[in-house]
């Protein structure tokens, strides 16, 4: 599985919408006891999902725990909250017309980007809105 970044954003903006104290979930069908919100992503498959909130974890830019995996593949994931560096990716990442020139300016310079270029690309875009160079 290639890290989609259109993904990665879209599931912060999803956590960032929703009321604090309760969990995102995402499961393959697997019950989760306890108050949560259901996480879906309909145009994307429950895989791809998966892996993409453990890589927001692996990142620091969320907490989230992985609910196990049997035979059949992953049962869930939870993603209890954004971490101050998701909301300051998010802060960088939100307006589209700065997204999308971060994104060219990747797929201009070869199209392989960690999370940490990423984060200083668009927090130099978002600098420049306000005339800091």
């Amino acid at each position: 599985m290639k890290r989609d970044w259109e993904l990665l954003k879209e599931i912060i903006e999803i956590a960032e919408k929703c009321d604090g104290g309760y969990p995102l979930v995402a499961t393959n069908g697997a019950h989760y006891n306890g108050a949560h919100i259901p996480l879906e992503v309909p145009s994307r498959a429950f895989g791809e999902v998966f892996e993409h909130i453990l890589l927001l974890g692996d990142a620091g830019l969320a907490e989230v725990r992985d609910l196990g995996r049997t035979y059949d593949g992953p049962s869930g994931v939870v993603l209890d909250r954004l971490t101050m560096a998701g909301h300051d990716f998010l802060a960088g990442a939100r307006d589209d017309q700065r997204w999308n020139q971060a994104m060219t300016m990747i797929k201009d310079k070869g199209g392989a980007v960690s999370v940490g270029v990423l984060t200083q690309i668009l927090a130099t875009l978002l600098k420049q809105n306000f005339g800091m160079n």
